[in-house]
């Protein structure tokens, strides 16, 4: 990898202001354009060496960006159906996202066994319906996605007594899963699954992966999707709501964001909505992996937070 010179940052965020507080208090040398979508001008793109942000509203095979980042741990915004211009690197941030997004989704899984919300909605009625709450102890997460996101949260589901089995495209071993199948083993292993929990990137072959098949396969399993709403077939998950292969579903991210008011998952029943909240990217964080990477690209080297444009991670 060819040494970079960076010295013009473009960032498009609506945090923006912040983090080029946060990088010119560490690197004096850089120059930061804080624009939005509806404020770019028409010079930027040619002015930027870099681009910094959640996705990009200009065209980068005709601005003079040679490294993108992106500050979630997602890059399906960018990548879209697009190639990707050679030439341009593109890095992620992670941070700690694992970390919250993991107790996001025990803090549901634990909500679910210990019945909070059915003895809230008892509460209100004035009802009196002692009903034993069950335990994660001894249950088994199934976790599609076995990155530093999806380790993350195999270690806190761990952590309360669970067997965690992860779901990756090679099927290699990784940290804090008791067991790693292929992809094509999914609708295998989900049999078992009383917690399916999503956190792969979206890419052309994971899209619509949780479908038909794969829910049909469930037994009492509770979803949650904390990477992409597109993963997730949407109407066979309300199928399968309704025949109860699938009794629960926590869903943080969807395919369209808001989720439209007149949304079925807004009404269906055991189906729990959050507005994309599991893994928000603090400024620091977005910050410290731009820099960290900067490092790596000034010298020459490969940014460990490198994504792979061809295989979308």
């Amino acid at each position: 990898m060819a040494t970079a010179r960076i010295h013009h940052v473009l960032i498009i965020n609506d945090r923006g202001d912040a983090l080029a507080a946060y990088l010119a208090a560490r690197r004096a040398d850089l120059v930061c354009r804080v624009r939005t979508a509806t404020t770019l001008a028409d010079g930027d793109p040619n002015w930027a060496d870099a681009l910094v942000g959640f996705a990009t509203p200009i065209s980068l095979d005709r601005s003079s960006v040679r490294w993108v980042h992106s500050t979630g741990a997602g890059v399906d915004a960018f990548l879209g159906t697009r190639r990707w211009p050679d030439g341009i690197t593109l890095t992620r941030t992670t941070g700690a996202l694992g970390v919250r997004m993991g107790e996001y989704c025990v803090g549901h899984a634990l909500a679910v066994s210990q019945r909070i919300l059915p003895f809230d909605r008892d509460q209100q009625a004035g009802r009196w319906a002692p009903v034993e709450p069950t335990t994660l102890r001894g249950t088994t997460a199934v976790i599609v996605g076995t990155g530093s996101v999806g380790s993350a949260i195999a270690a806190q589901f761990k952590a309360l007594g669970c067997r965690t089995i992860g779901i990756s495209r090679s099927g290699r071993t990784a940290p804090s899963f008791d067991q790693v199948a292929p992809v094509e083993r999914l609708a295998d292993r989900v049999q078992s699954a009383r917690w399916l929990v999503l956190a792969a990137p979206l890419t052309p072959l994971t899209r619509g992966l949780v479908d038909a098949t794969v829910l049909g396969r469930c037994r009492d399993t509770v979803v949650i999707n904390v990477a992409r709403g597109g993963l997730l077939d949407t109407a066979a998950l309300l199928d399968a709501l309704q025949s109860g292969t699938v009794t629960g579903a926590v869903l943080d991210v969807f395919d369209t964001e808001p989720l439209a008011s007149d949304s079925p998952l807004w009404r269906a029943d055991g189906v729990v909505v959050t507005p994309h909240v599991a893994g928000v990217t603090h400024v620091e964080e977005a910050g410290e992996a731009f820099l960290d990477a900067l490092v790596h690209l000034e010298s020459g080297r490969r940014p460990p937070s490198a994504v792979d444009p061809t295989r979308g991670y």
